[in-house]
């Protein structure tokens, strides 16, 4: 039967020139690429790499970025199916369980309460040296309150979001990456000029210093992109939401080419001295920006400090973002979810971690000054788990689609599955050469352990107890809560219904057994009917009274009994000569699922084995 109303149906009067509330791409983007603190990373990590490892710097940032950007694609795909603002703690929930779930949220939290004080310190300290201060840099007791007093009001902006402050990151992102451009180009030039070091194999060859320098460096990379997955915590946030996988994903690609620039400019800069004034100081990209940029040399410094500065506002984004998705799904007190009726942020989580980072960072600094760069250290750690059980719920949850397809196998299969590994290696690996308690910042056991491995230890310990607690106090989100997988509508790649496909074409009823399908396409498809009309193929997914548990498992069933379908009707149209043809799973019942679709795609006709009066019972009033 071939339907074909000759009538255009109407469309729903919307405000096309309307703008829509939230973040945009580059917004994101510049929230992601803020978060690392590129200018205060590279300021921190460049000397002691170059001092472990030394011309194969450069190598061993890549070989750094090599499982961050690996990781990327899962917080991409995982995104794309489930945008929820509590990232990690959402998709390992989902594709492992609730337990696991729960900790991953718990760490992504603690990560940002332990780097706030650090970097709330660096912004106070290099502010106080940038406007000519350095006896009050050099007192304790105000970097303390200064640094407790800035992270106070950068939370409270960040509970604000507003557009001039995200239009203030994206400004002072501009700021970091600028500089640390011209920077590199400036000392590749004075590096070039004054002659550039003999070329030799230890610049291809990360484990000339030994295994244990590479670990130690690498986890100082890993430590330098961390971060750009703030953009990912905004997805909900974002005008599309899917803009933040793609921001996140897009972060690493700008922060791996800014930082191998420097890093090569640092490596030819020193090469010819044989990196003998890294012994002095650490910070060589501070050291060198006199040099390299002569009275423009204050903006290195400016850009370490605002570097810091911005991330002070962006640390807890992270942390506050999972907080909220706990919260909401009643793993954590509602209360934590509670969102700002102005704002739209979620004020409450946002605040707590901030006191909690205060508290944190002022009793660290009062038991050592040196205190501050072991949670440094522990950072590593914790991010090097979250970060790989991020890749590993990315392979869990796609299981099915890993096998369907070679990109499939790729993207979300092998990829993320290498970079969580790698991870977790690396992780182990840090546990080994973090054990010596005389080779920490403090130089002294805290609580029997070296203090980087004391302070991640706690952070698990208390996550633990907060789990336990929670599946007394809300049993039910735990009982209720069981591992899913990925279904074919959950594809972590486009569906047809999600591209831009050609109106106008014809609607094929796949809703009947396979036979009657192709009895009907048979008889419609006319040898004089033009092959480039686009044919949709469609079926109803949705199941009928059934809930939780039951549903999921009738929505699983039909949609693979619609891939059969759509597979073997998809060859037979293919060979009768017709080029465009689209599947669409419709979230209705098989009628609905036809009208539906026939409304969207302004359809021509549609070829079905049902009455026209049962089809289309009900369709006049929505046709003008």
């Amino acid at each position: 039967m071939n339907i074909d109303t000759g009538k255009k149906t109407s469309e729903a009067s919307e405000n096309q020139g309307a703008k829509k509330a939230g973040l945009t791409l580059m917004q994101a983007l510049a929230v992601g690429v803020n978060n690392t603190s590129p200018a205060y990373s590279l300021a921190a990590i460049l000397g002691p790499m170059v001092a472990l490892v030394g011309y194969a710097t450069p190598l061993v940032l890549i070989l750094s970025f090599i499982p961050m950007s690996l990781t990327s694609l899962a917080f991409l795909y995982l995104n794309r199916r489930d945008p929820d603002c509590g990232t990690t703690f959402s998709w390992v929930t989902r594709a492992i369980g609730v337990n696991s779930g729960f900790i991953s949220g718990w760490v992504i939290a603690a990560c940002g309460i332990l780097l706030a004080g650090s970097l709330g310190e660096t912004a106070v300290t290099y502010g106080l040296h940038l406007f000519g201060q350095a006896s009050l840099a050099e007192n304790h007791a105000v970097v303390i309150l200064g640094s407790a007093v800035l992270i106070i009001v950068m939370v409270a902006l960040a509970i604000t979001l507003s557009e001039s402050s995200i239009k203030l990151q994206a400004a002072l992102t501009y700021l970091q990456v600028g500089v640390l451009i011209i920077f590199g180009f400036f000392a590749l030039y004075i590096a070039w000029k004054n002659g550039l070091p003999a070329f030799s194999s230890q610049w291809l060859n990360p484990l000339h210093h030994g295994a244990q320098p590479l670990i130690a460096s690498m986890l100082l990379g890993v430590f330098a992109f961390w971060g750009w997955e703030a953009s990912t915590n905004l997805a909900e946030e974002c005008q599309n939401p899917s803009d933040g996988g793609k921001a996140g994903f897009l972060s690493t690609l700008i922060l791996v080419g800014t930082y191998t620039l420097v890093a090569v400019a640092v490596v030819l800069y020193l090469g010819k001295t044989n990196f003998a004034s890294i012994n002095a100081s650490e910070l060589i990209l501070i050291e060198m920006s006199g040099t390299v940029l002569g009275p423009l040399g204050f903006l290195v410094l400016l850009a370490v400090a605002t570097s810091a500065l911005a991330s002070t506002q962006l640390a807890l984004v992270p942390g506050s973002r999972a907080v909220l998705s706990m919260a909401r799904r009643g793993a954590l007190p509602a209360r934590l979810g509670l969102m700002h009726p102005r704002f739209k942020t979620p004020y409450v989580s946002l605040a707590a971690l901030a006191l909690m980072a205060v508290g944190f960072y002022v009793v660290v600094s009062l038991i050592s000054r040196s205190a501050i760069i072991d949670t440094l250290s522990a950072l590593g750690i914790l991010v090097a788990f979250f970060y790989g059980a991020t890749g590993l719920s990315c392979v869990i949850y796609y299981r099915r689609h890993v096998v369907r397809s070679l990109k499939g196998f790729l993207l979300v299969g092998l990829a993320p599955g290498i970079g969580s590994l790698v991870l977790f290696g690396m992780l182990f690996l840090a546990v080994e050469s973090l054990w010596d308690p005389s080779k920490s910042a403090m130089g002294a056991p805290l609580l029997g352990l070296a203090p980087p491995l004391t302070i991640a230890a706690l952070v698990f310990v208390f996550g633990i107890l907060a789990l336990i607690i929670s599946r007394i106090v809300s049993p039910s989100y735990f009982a209720a809560s069981v591992p899913e997988t990925a279904n074919l509508l959950q594809d972590p790649f486009p569906l047809d219904a999600e591209k831009e496909v050609p109106m106008g074409g014809i609607v094929v009823d796949c809703n009947d057994p396979l036979e009657n399908v192709i009895e009907i396409i048979e008889k419609e498809a006319r040898p004089d009917l033009d092959r480039s009309i686009p044919l949709y193929l469609v079926f109803g997914v949705e199941p009928a009274e059934m809930y939780g548990d039951e549903y999921r498992a009738a929505v699983d069933a039909l949609v693979s009994d619609a891939e059969v379908l759509f597979t073997r009707i998809g060859k037979i149209l293919k060979g009768m000569g017709f080029k465009s043809v689209y599947c669409f799973y419709e979230n209705s019942h098989s009628k609905e699922s036809v009208k539906s679709l026939f409304l969207r795609l302004k359809a021509r006709g549609i070829w079905s084995t049902h009455r026209a009066d049962e089809l289309f019972a009900g369709l006049e009033q929505q046709i003008s």
